[in-house]
């Protein structure tokens, strides 16, 4: 019985390390299609592009404050689980610490947003 505990548990750690690269991979990517648009965006404006086709191919800057919020989330559950990493065994506090920590990543994004907005 043990046996399958212990399939089960590494069946499970490989999902879960699975997610956590896509995840990590699709903000990459969000990073860089952000940093190409951008630099297409100079060149055109270097080479004399109307405005208006830049603004209607290009995409909006909706997906900037994405990659932004996905990486404040990120970054505060990994905080989280370093800080749980050091206070073993798990228990009632781990999930306040968790809590904690994705409630001020969530905070500093919208810090963030609103100071953009401005």
């Amino acid at each position: 019985m043990s046996n399958n505990g212990g399939i089960t548990t590494e069946f499970m750690r490989s999902i879960f390390a699975t997610i956590v690269l896509c995840i990590i991979c699709g903000f990459i990517l969000s990073l860089v299609r952000i940093i190409l648009n951008d630099q297409l965006k100079r060149k055109m404006l270097e080479k004399g592009v109307p405005g208006e086709v830049i603004a209607s191919m290009l995409p909006r800057k909706n997906e900037l404050t994405i990659a932004v919020k996905w990486f404040t989330i990120l970054m505060a559950i990994s905080i989280g689980l370093l800080i749980i990493s050091f206070t073993s065994p798990l228990g009632i506090h781990s999930i306040i610490i968790m809590t904690v920590c994705v409630a001020l990543g969530f905070w500093g994004f919208y810090l963030w947003a609103k100071r953009l907005k401005d």
